[in-house]
């Protein structure tokens, strides 16, 4: 299991009435059976904690739309707070002002983390194409 973060993407209105009915069934102490199932949204994100737990490590569950400071944006990045900063200084990365303190929404730091990852995996894929050109994989 990666130590980063998973997303699970919000469900359909199925999902959403699923989860209604196992929320209410689970906080009444009823079984979940019949209609009470699990959506498959929230089976696929207890599989990300539980695997998480499972090992050793601790979990984070976010709404998409909460907003986190510059430190917990940085710890969820794997950077340092002043790096984070001047992600946002640059523009990299959006952020809100309210007062002097910075504030990132979720949404919007997996959006970036999203993009990097990609130009990452896009220049490790250059690389290696450059390395076979010259033959260094033979």
């Amino acid at each position: 299991m990666s130590k980063v973060a998973s997303i699970i993407p919000p469900g359909s209105e199925l999902d959403i009435s699923q989860a209604r009915r196992a929320l209410n069934a689970m906080r009444d102490g009823r079984p979940m059976t019949g209609n009470d199932v699990l959506p498959s949204v929230a089976i696929a994100a207890l599989d990300h904690l539980l695997s998480a737990l499972a090992t050793g490590d601790g979990a984070a569950i976010l709404p998409l739309d909460a907003e986190l400071t510059t430190q917990e944006a940085a710890d969820l990045l794997g950077v340092s707070r002043p790096t984070l900063v001047k992600l946002l200084e640059t523009g990299a990365l959006a952020f809100r002002t309210i007062g002097v303190h910075r504030r990132i929404r979720t949404a919007d730091l997996v959006a970036y983390r999203d993009q990097e990852r990609g130009r990452q995996d896009a220049a490790l894929d250059e690389l290696v194409a450059l390395n076979q050109a010259a033959g260094l994989y033979d």
